[in-house]
């Protein structure tokens, strides 16, 4: 459930007023750059060219920036003049440097049918990040602070407060027109849709969130016309210890765009421990699925779908299979000013359980230049073999990009 991404205990002080401040903050300052699948309305229907990551979240290029700025933001007036670069340009940097900062605060409530409600303020982000490029070589790495949570990323080793490195990686492109890049190091595992909404069951249980379950490994993506891909060789993340905890194998995706407003793609994934850390045994994991994107010919409306087959295969225990997937309308009712409304469902478990189903309405707006406030509210229906749990989400999140 939505919960599990977020580590439901009691925040300090702190960290409260800390949170509290920063979703107020978004009002007046940047925000965060990540995923947009829904850019496909605007023509792009691929991440290359605005991201440093081919398969798109992550640092942004100087393009993406410019991009961001124009086709994000709500239109309140005259062009600004400010250059697009770290600190709105305050801080120049040669061309092949590029700066980035990323803090993401969050106010939660949470209730679960037959149980006090939970409510928390958290940082849920706070990451510098650096990428050196040349004519074929791109080195990009991140890193911060997390009070709680994402220990997937955590290189010191506390249960708390831990510094923690998302991505790092060093690539080879092609040259000029970045057909290819090999990449090394840490990364996204490529697969699916890749959103800002890593909390969906399509996300969590394939395990192939932006949070913090990129893996080390060696990939190949690649963009040429109207295709677009990347394949993934799995060594496991080496911030999970000892060996035998780390998964390896593959992932991959690839997608075609169909004109200029549609994308269909597959996915496919399996990897390999010695010793799963939850089931204590030699376990193998598999998801494959199809995914579109779809600008309709009403420009505000764009149309995002993903649907996977998940399996968790545990020596000597019962197989957790079953489809899980979501469906998304996106509707951009002025620049800047976006509805969602986002259906999921999965049926994964041990023995077909009933199906748990979701419902997200969202709100998301971008009312500075690389700004964005987003309000979600989440029912979910979980299903078990004991009956029907209710649970209710209402989630404020503020975020800012340097």
């Amino acid at each position: 459930m939505f919960a599990r991404c977020i580590w439901l205990s009691q925040p300090v002080c702190a960290l409260r007023v800390l949170a509290v401040a920063l979703g107020l903050l978004v009002l007046f300052a940047p925000a965060r750059a990540s995923a947009y699948p829904w850019m496909i309305r605007h023509g792009y229907s691929a991440c290359m060219p605005c991201h440093t990551d081919p398969s798109g979240s992550g640092p942004l290029t100087p393009y993406g920036r410019v991009i961001g700025d124009s086709k994000l933001s709500m239109e309140l007036g005259p062009e600004s003049d400010a250059a697009p670069g770290f600190m709105f340009g305050l801080l120049k940097t040669p061309d092949w440097l590029q700066f980035g900062g990323d803090i993401r605060g969050a106010i939660l409530r949470t209730k679960v049918a037959g149980s006090p409600e939970q409510r928390r303020s958290i940082l849920m982000r706070a990451d510098l990040s650096a990428t050196i490029t040349t004519k074929h070589f791109v080195a990009s790495a991140t890193g911060g602070y997390a009070h709680e949570g994402a220990l997937g990323a955590a290189v010191t080793r506390s249960d708390r407060d831990n510094f923690v490195s998302r991505e790092h990686w060093l690539g080879y492109t092609t040259g000029e027109d970045s057909t290819f890049m090999l990449r090394v190091g840490r990364m996204n595992l490529p697969y699916g849709i890749r959103s800002v909404e890593h909390n969906l069951w399509a996300r969590t249980l394939t395990r192939t969130n932006i949070n913090d379950q990129q893996q080390f490994g060696a990939a190949l993506a690649f963009s040429s016309g109207a295709l677009r891909g990347e394949v993934m060789a799995i060594f496991g993340s080496f911030q999970l210890r000892p060996d035998v905890y780390r998964e390896r194998g593959y992932s991959a995706y690839v997608e075609a765009a169909v004109g200029t407003g549609l994308a269909l793609g597959a996915s496919s994934l399996v990897t390999h421990r010695t010793l799963d850390p939850s089931a204590l045994s030699e376990t193998w994991r598999q998801a494959h699925g199809v995914h579109v994107r779809y600008a309709t010919p009403w420009q505000p409306l764009v149309l995002l779908s993903e649907w996977d087959y998940a399996l968790v295969s545990s020596k000597e225990q019962f197989r957790r299979k079953g489809f899980v997937g979501y469906a998304q309308a996106d509707i951009e009712a002025a620049q800047g000013v976006h509805f969602l409304v986002t259906g999921e469902a999965h049926n994964v478990g041990v023995q077909g359980p009933p199906p748990s189903w979701g419902l997200w309405l969202s709100y998301n707006w971008f009312l500075l230049r690389q700004t964005d406030l987003r309000i979600d509210g989440i029912y979910q229906s979980l299903g078990s073999d004991f009956g029907r749990v209710s649970s209710y989400t209402l989630l404020l999140q503020g975020h800012m990009y340097l």
